[in-house]
């Protein structure tokens, strides 16, 4: 017993000074905080990565050539406001399609820019094209078709607020 008492003593040792330390705790910003960069996709003829990092303490959408590195990206949409939440390549590489609502009640639109056009008078990113305008009313992207890049099928709760119906 005393045998068996010699070896466990050293064992319970180590695992008491290992509890005491306790380990360092954590930033706020480093754990809530955004992220420097996030969701990068590919465009469809792999010439360009699209991004989310934040500009003027909001979330944006940046684009560089895939060989560029990250600090010469080109500034896609330029909100103060209303962080983007998502996004994707259009099926033809042409545009990058993006929901966001304006006022932060969850009533989203449908947007499209096209991040080769030249940034708009007295912004720093091309115009962003609204593709639904519905005021009150939450847009979702459902499908863009593989063989048809130009159609987006959208859905809206314009008819009743509890259900959203699909348009093409």
């Amino acid at each position: 017993m005393k045998y068996i008492l010699l070896f466990c003593l050293p064992a319970i040792a180590l695992v008491a000074v290992g509890l005491a330390q306790q380990p360092p705790v954590l930033d706020r910003e480093l754990f809530f905080g955004d992220p420097e960069i996030i969701g990068a996709q590919l465009s469809p003829d792999g010439q360009y990565i699209a991004f989310i990092k934040p500009w003027n303490k909001t979330r944006n959408i940046w684009v560089k050539k895939a060989d560029e590195p990250f600090d010469k990206a080109r500034l896609v949409t330029a909100d103060t406001k209303r962080p983007i939440p998502g996004y994707f390549w259009s099926r033809d590489g042409k545009y990058i399609l993006f929901v966001q609502d304006q006022a932060g009640d969850e009533n989203y639109n449908v947007f499209a820019v096209n991040p080769a056009d030249p940034p708009a008078a007295g912004s720093e990113a091309p115009p962003a094209r609204n593709l639904t305008d519905a005021k009150q009313v939450q847009a979702q992207i459902q499908a863009v078709p593989r063989s048809d890049p130009d159609t987006i099928y959208v859905a809206l709760n314009d008819r009743d607020k509890a259900w959203h119906d699909l348009y093409k």
